[in-house]
């Protein structure tokens, strides 16, 4: 990391003196490099020294003992690689960019993986759930846990033989947390994968999502109508082509709970995104249209006015768009949300932080922009950041009721050789 202030590593500094006990070396190490580097984001974020406390204290004591042995020597040699990052990182960064020049939201996203996770010991990273529930449960007590359950003994491995069980040609993932850092409370969010109870029952992915929704706790037909809506567009054969991964929910009361389907698309037009954003036309928010000419101007700041030519064709697991389509019990209309993957399709980081930029200034927001910008030399360097793509994963976009469009940057921590 470069040019780092002490200011800007005294909260991580003193957890480091006050929680000097650690369960391993791993656990030592993910935080000295990942929890420095959420320090780094949280003082850039503006957060208070409190809160960069409190949040860097819940990554110390619950987060980094429970993302495995830590990679010295880079994660393609890990016998666990975490879906959440191309690389195999079981950690993923997220810059909420909140509503006009608002202070930013920082959150994070995680896979726990037990220290032997991937051999043949615990093949399927099955080992560390119950615990890791546990210590949640404890560090955050007014966790909703009802649907949390619901939805782990749905997605749970089906198979009989757990080494039949493992996908050698795609990733092994059961289940990811989310932590939004809100002052004063952190929250918690869960992401359940489909794919090992579609395949023992031979049903598509979408069945079984569908399935698991319906089947919750508190959910009836009458309450589902998003649900409907969204599967009016998913079984249109326009939407055949669409891939679908997991179901999120938020860890609150189910009637407060956003359900969120993902899914991707290979198409890389812009209309191709208008047109899923507004469910092949079923969505009529009065707003939306304006959300969305306010998201096209965001694809033309990172792509340089690209038109509605396809971006670059990439062949890669994670290429084409993912999105969300999220609702609460009683919704009337799902709302979809754009990941833009930044890391295929853009020549360099430096090139997503100049177009992040020139879509702020050319709507007068984008007060905490040199914070970010900040925030991503401290932790890369300006040389790596022009040197090629790939650090920023994603830029997430969601059109709210008033029409203004909510951007998410998300990222990956340094590799251990970048720190």
């Amino acid at each position: 990391m470069l040019g780092i202030r002490c200011t800007e590593l005294s909260a991580w500094q003193q957890i480091t003196s006050d929680i000097a006990h650690t369960e391993s070396l791993h656990h030592y190490l993910w935080y000295q490099h990942v929890g420095k580097a959420l320090g780094i984001i949280l003082f850039n974020a503006g957060y208070s020294y409190d809160a960069q406390y409190r949040n860097l204290a819940f990554f110390m004591r619950l987060v980094a003992h429970n993302l495995g042995s830590f990679p010295t020597s880079g994660y393609i040699t890990q016998p666990w690689k975490s879906f959440m990052t191309d690389d195999g990182s079981p950690v993923e960064f997220s810059w909420d960019w909140g509503t006009g020049n608002d202070r930013p939201t920082i959150r994070y996203s995680i896979e726990p993986i037990g220290l032997t996770a991937g051999t043949s010991l615990d093949p399927l990273n099955l080992l560390v759930g119950v615990d890791f529930e546990r210590q949640l449960i404890k560090a955050l007590p007014d966790l909703g846990v009802e649907w949390l359950h619901h939805f782990q003994d749905f997605f749970k491995n089906h198979g009989d033989n757990v080494w039949e069980s493992i996908d050698s040609h795609d990733h092994n993932s059961s289940i990811f947390y989310a932590f939004d850092l809100i002052e004063p409370n952190t929250t918690a969010k869960a992401y359940f994968f489909p794919k090992s109870r579609a395949i023992a029952r031979k049903e598509s992915k979408l069945q079984v999502l569908t399935q698991a929704i319906q089947l919750a706790p508190h959910s009836n037909e009458s309450k589902l109508n998003a649900l409907v809506m969204f599967s009016d567009f998913s079984s249109d054969t326009a939407s055949a082509h669409l891939e679908y991964e997991m179901l999120a929910i938020d860890l609150v009361d189910p009637q407060e709970s956003r359900i969120k389907i993902y899914f991707r698309c290979r198409q890389t037009t812009f209309n191709s995104v208008a047109n899923i954003m507004m469910l092949g036309g079923r969505a009529h928010s009065p707003n939306l249209q304006t959300g969305l000419d306010d998201l096209r101007s965001l694809w033309n700041a990172l792509f340089a006015n690209h038109g509605d030519q396809p971006l670059t064709q990439v062949h890669h697991r994670t290429a084409g768009m993912l999105y969300n389509v999220g609702f609460k019990l009683g919704d009337q209309c799902p709302v979809v949300k754009v990941y833009i993957p930044v890391r295929h399709y853009s020549s360099s980081d430096e090139k997503v932080i100049w177009g992040l930029k020139r879509y702020f200034r050319s709507h007068e927001k984008g007060k905490y922009m040199k914070a970010y910008s900040n925030a991503m030399t401290t932790l890369f360097g300006s040389e790596v950041l022009s040197a090629g793509s790939g650090i920023q994963t994603y830029i997430g976009c969601s059109i709210r009721p008033n029409g203004s469009l909510r951007i998410v940057s998300y990222f990956k921590p340094p590799l251990p050789t970048c720190v």
